[in-house]
């Protein structure tokens, strides 16, 4: 009896397993292709823009309107200073002007009456002439105070301290009540719109390095995350201690993803030097969870198709295909596309092609 019950424990996955239905499953081939060799680089994420504001004129921080981490938009205030004399001088500014207006009136009225009496031979050209003048330097007298008060106003208006761009603050250096000079930093200013990425080139490298050299760039801090770019610059004066030369990448940024700081990891095709490479599509990769990357391939077995777990390594990317590096796969090879996410080894699939 203990037997067999033992020897049906023992058949009933194997009838359950011949009597399984094949899984429905799209599978699509690995293909070959050339590509460009690719070298690695390290580099890391700086602001294109960035400056240290200060005010123009010394004072007491009245007012100061950001923190660190704040983001301001261009023309935004970023504190105001003690303005109360600067008022007190625009207003007198004010007043002498209004008086020199005033003047000129009275002096373009005398000009006005001279020039009758003259016509009337009642008066001597030379008092015209007088009059002339006094209207002319009444007419200069209002020019200077109106000069005077617009230099009084910019004064004023520089006690306002405004962002030059669109940006995060990113360090702050002062508080309301302090003393500032003219050419005191109190606040850093970045621009984080536009990103650049600034790595390192040995020089072996620099003849193979074209404009339109595709650059794929990975971010530690962003797993997942990849972006495409060409190089923005080579710069043609080097380190003579690593004989290296920094290149420079351009990205945008709108989104604030890339923080300044970033590492960055550079994948760069190098010209001149092409390679066979085996592809297969990113959507036909499954990531264990320890880590390993594998595919499905799909073999014929006892009349029937089944799949086979093939470990591979992750190399470049073109488009969505993603190259295979250290695997046993070649090209042409089955693989699953679809239906990837719960195969067991030995299972039993029935492929349909992929349409491209």
């Amino acid at each position: 009896m203990k037997l067999a019950i033992a020897l049906s424990i023992f058949l009933l996955p194997l009838v359950l397993g011949a009597t399984e239905k094949p899984s429905p499953v799209t599978v699509t081939e690995v293909i070959a292709e050339t590509l460009r060799e690719e070298i690695p680089l390290l580099g890391s994420a700086e602001a294109l823009r960035e400056t240290a504001l200060s005010p123009r004129v010394a004072g007491v921080v009245e007012q100061l309107f950001v923190t660190e981490g704040d983001f301001v938009e261009a023309g935004n205030r970023v504190l105001t200073l003690d303005s109360a004399i600067a008022e007190i001088e625009v207003a007198a500014a004010q007043a002498r002007l209004e008086e020199a207006i005033a003047r000129h009136k009275d002096a373009v009225r005398l000009k006005a009456e001279y020039q009758s009496l003259l016509e009337r031979n009642a008066v001597a050209t030379t008092s015209l002439a007088s009059a002339v003048a006094d209207e002319e330097a009444a007419q200069a007298s209002v020019d200077r105070q109106r000069a005077e008060l617009r230099r009084f106003r910019e004064l004023l208006s520089r006690h306002t301290l405004s962002a030059p761009f669109t940006g995060v603050v990113a360090q702050q250096r002062v508080e309301a009540g302090q003393w500032v000079k003219q050419d005191d930093a109190v606040v850093r200013l970045v621009d984080l719109d536009r990103i650049r990425i600034r790595g390192s080139l040995p020089q072996r490298y620099y003849g193979r390095i074209a404009r339109d050299s595709d650059l794929r760039i990975e971010f530690d801090a962003l797993p997942g995350e990849t972006r495409h770019a060409r190089p923005s610059a080579l710069v043609a004066v080097g380190n003579r201690d690593t004989r290296s030369f920094p290149l420079l990448i351009e990205l945008d940024n709108r989104e604030h993803r890339i923080a300044v700081g970033m590492s960055a990891r550079i994948f760069i095709e190098l010209a001149g030097s092409e390679s066979k490479a085996l592809l297969v599509p990113q959507d036909a990769i499954v990531l264990k969870p320890d880590g390993q990357r594998i595919v499905w391939r799909v073999i014929e077995s006892g009349g029937q198709h089944k799949v086979e777990p093939v470990t591979l390594f992750r190399g470049r990317t073109q488009g969505s295909r993603v190259e295979v590096l250290q695997s046993t796969l070649a090209a042409g090879d089955r693989i699953v596309l679809l239906g990837n996410e719960n195969l067991r080894p030995g299972q039993a699939v029935l492929p349909k092609q992929a349409t491209e």
